[in-house]
């Protein structure tokens, strides 16, 4: 009996002692360069649910960015939602103004796959960029 609690409590030990994974933070510049070339900076950002996407505002402005609902079954809708703060609108996030201003989303459970996201004020300039799930 005594063995037996002895590799029970090993156990135990050693998942609460495991590594839990890194949530890693994906910043996402928002720019407004020369010649009105808006961009997100990078484009491109693969992350896993859980991991923060943070965007924040590099020059220029206002900017209020979106993610695009063709991507998303209605129940991911809602999840992504609800995960950004603040919104401006459905699947938008709150209106940012000047040099430094920001927003946060922990990623949620989506599944596997692509999920554009566009500046909404910008939309002309085909201001936009891409979140993969891995």
């Amino acid at each position: 009996m005594l063995v037996r609690s002895a590799v029970i409590l090993g156990l135990l030990l050693g998942t609460m002692s495991a590594p839990l994974a890194a949530q890693r933070v994906h910043q996402v510049k928002l720019v407004h360069g020369a010649t009105d070339q808006f961009r997100f900076d990078p484009g491109r950002v693969n992350a896993r649910a859980g991991d923060v996407l943070e965007f924040v505002v590099q020059s220029g402005g206002p900017y209020v960015v979106g993610f695009e609902a063709a991507d998303l079954h209605e129940a991911d809708q809602a999840l992504l939602d609800q995960a950004i703060p603040d919104r401006s609108g459905p699947l938008r996030g709150p209106v940012l103004g000047g040099t430094g201003s920001r927003f946060r989303i922990v990623i949620p459970g989506l599944p596997r796959g692509k999920y554009r996201f566009t500046c909404v004020t910008h939309v002309a300039y085909r201001m936009g960029g891409v979140l993969v799930i891995q």
